[in-house]
């Protein structure tokens, strides 16, 4: 790392003490992480002895919302997202070392209306930790950025000490359904920062930073889940939290070409969307489809003939399938998995991700919680596989109640790699990789330390991959094709499908998820017949085909049977009622939109099924 302001700071934040500990007495101050910072205290003033006045302020909201429902992504840390039905506040902490300051006030307003300003009585006893919470003034109409000010000042009015924070205000909720896709425009307010061929650093407008005909998608689910397609982020999909960070699943990325390249090879390179494109399938009552297509390229955009197709379907439970399609050279070799967390610009990683950042859940019940910083001694054990299935749990923040899910069920073996942190002057300064070329950022290449560029732009912590080791596919073939290039050549063409989720469920209804998406259940069947793909596992249907107004089944669960899905052709439009073993199943407990029918129902026996259609 090496570099002096980082130093600098880096001394600040070891010798400042805790900002909100019970006690009001002056404690010695622990050693914090340097790359770690507190809601603290910021130095002001120093003296023989050191710093005489140290202080620091943060802002909060009431309720808190997700940031992707307010139309915004991944916000920097430190700013104020104030939506038109939150409440904003500032939580205040300082010392005083210079003497007692009875008299002083906390002060607070928003740099638009100065004369609209919040005062309240802040009493400093020398030598005392002091924390006050503010409630903000008015949000300023018709305006869609501003600036706080919060000083601490003396009874004439002397500043002791003051910080601004950047403001994004919402004047207008966006609108998004309770279940769906939308297009939208995620907004972003800070500059995509830009590394220069000569090294240097300059910035490019956020709005500037692709044609104007592409957009963002986003996946809004019941269960407050919200799956992203951002341009910011190449359109590599993610979970955005309500936290304010987010957990990708990764791509298809190859090994180097060996006619020569420029760093990796992967869709996030595509900083300019050359090849990736997004679009909504569909989007009903019953089911969620987003469809992703990209090629892997290299940092100066050189493809080389192969391409991926990532279709996303989600049903109102809040789960949904992974399915990637590779077209690919025959002797090509591809890592398709990898749990990437992105965080915000300004975030450091040790404040805002937990230690417990994964468990495996094999499915006879075993569970492994795997800690960060990961150390191989002490936890290489955990790693190792055990030729079953497991379900991975993933937590993308400390505070964050829902987790990622993820599970394959022929994948019978555990990541190969976990990715250890980051270590500067002899200190671990980061949970697991952390790199600042991915998201947003454009012009930098892969890095292997933490820098300042995290006060620059959103960043990925990448915890642990599968590598060029993949599950068996669901299909494969091999024939002669056009390749993206226009190139007539031998290729092949390759389907997995993996369970996804963002879910607070526990462990056991986790592992009832896992072997309900392992095994169908068997079915009989009167007033429709199976179609001859009679499953689906990428989209976990049923398929059949209707001959009557109204069918009748019998389902047999293989174990358990989780929110079956059927997809039923030539049904007449509008469903009537549902029968469960001859008691009607209510109106919220399933969704038809004429060809797809989702029920809300877990099964462990065998059940009767009744569907009527409107004649």
């Amino acid at each position: 790392m090496g570099d002096t302001s980082l130093r600098t700071h880096s001394s600040i934040i070891l010798s400042i003490l805790l900002a909100f500990a019970s006690s009001r007495t002056l404690a010695a101050p622990e050693p914090l992480h340097p790359w770690c910072p507190p809601f603290g205290l910021e130095r002001v003033g120093h003296g023989n002895s050191g710093t005489d006045f140290e202080a620091d302020a943060a802002a909060h909201v009431e309720p808190m919302m997700n940031p992707v429902d307010l139309g915004t992504v991944l916000v920097p840390e430190g700013w104020l997202l104030l939506g038109p039905k939150q409440t904003a506040s500032v939580e205040a902490a300082a010392i005083s070392r210079r003497g007692d300051e009875l008299q002083a006030r906390l002060r607070v307003w928003f740099s638009s209306q100065p004369r609209k300003s919040v005062v309240k009585s802040f009493a400093l006893p020398s030598n005392v930790r002091v924390k006050q919470r503010i409630v903000l003034p008015p949000a300023p109409p018709k305006r869609e950025r501003d600036e706080l000010r919060v000083t601490i000042e003396t009874a004439s009015g002397t500043t002791l000490w003051e910080k601004k924070i950047p403001v994004m205000l919402v004047r207008e909720t966006p609108r998004s359904p309770r279940f769906g896709a939308i297009t939208t425009k995620l907004r972003y307010d800070a500059p995509i920062s830009v590394r220069n061929e000569d090294g240097t650093f300059s910035t490019l407008d956020y709005a500037k930073g692709w044609t104007s005909n592409l957009n963002d998608v986003v996946v809004f689910l019941p269960n407050g889940g919200r799956f992203v397609f951002w341009r910011g982020s190449c359109y590599v999909p993610f979970w955005a939290g309500q936290r304010n960070t987010g957990l990708s699943y990764e791509w298809a990325e190859t090994t180097p070409p060996a006619d020569g390249f420029k760093d990796c090879v992967e869709p996030l390179m595509d900083k300019e969307l050359r090849y990736g494109r997004v679009e909504i399938i569909r989007s009903t009552p019953a089911q969620a489809h987003v469809r992703w297509t990209y090629q892997s390229c290299d940092f100066n955009y050189k493809v080389w003939g192969d391409s991926a197709q990532e279709d996303f379907y989600f049903y109102p439970d809040g789960f949904g399938t992974r399915v990637l399609t590779l077209q690919s050279a025959l002797d090509s070799n591809y890592e398709l998995s990898e749990f990437i967390i992105l965080t915000p610009q300004g975030a450091y990683p040790f404040s805002v991700l937990p230690t417990n950042l994964v468990d495996i859940l094999f499915l006879d019940g075993e569970k492994r919680e795997i800690q960060f910083p990961f150390n191989v001694a002490e936890q290489g054990a955990k790693m190792k596989s055990r030729d079953l299935p497991a379900v991975y749990r993933v937590r993308l923040h400390k505070d964050e109640t829902m987790s990622a899910i993820y599970f394959h069920p022929e994948d019978r073996q555990l990541p190969p790699v976990v990715f250890t942190g980051f270590s500067d002057a002899g200190r671990v300064v980061t949970p697991c990789y952390w790199g600042s070329h991915w998201p947003l950022a454009r012009g930098q290449t892969t890095g292997g330390a933490i820098n300042d560029r995290i006060h620059a732009t959103p960043c990925h912590n990448s915890v642990m991959t599968w590598a060029m080791q993949r599950p068996p596919p669901l299909r494969e073939s091999s024939q002669q094709k056009l390749d993206t290039l226009g190139r007539s050549r031998p290729m092949r063409n390759q389907t997995w499908a993996w369970l996804i989720g963002f879910s607070d469920a526990n462990d056991a209804h986790l592992l009832e998820w896992a072997r309900s998406f392992s095994a169908p259940p068997s079915l009989q069947l009167t007033g429709a017949r199976l179609e001859s793909e009679s499953f689906a596992p990428e989209r976990r249907a049923i398929r059949m085909v209707a001959e009557a107004d109204s069918i009748t089944m019998t389902l047999r669960p293989s174990g358990i049977c989780v929110n079956p899905v059927f997809e039923i052709r030539d049904a007449r439009p509008r469903l009537t009622r549902i029968l469960l073993n001859d008691a009607l199943l209510p109106r919220e407990k399933w969704a038809w939109d004429g060809e797809i029918l989702w029920l809300n129902v877990t099964l462990q026996k065998p059940a009767d099924v009744r569907i009527d259609f409107a004649k």
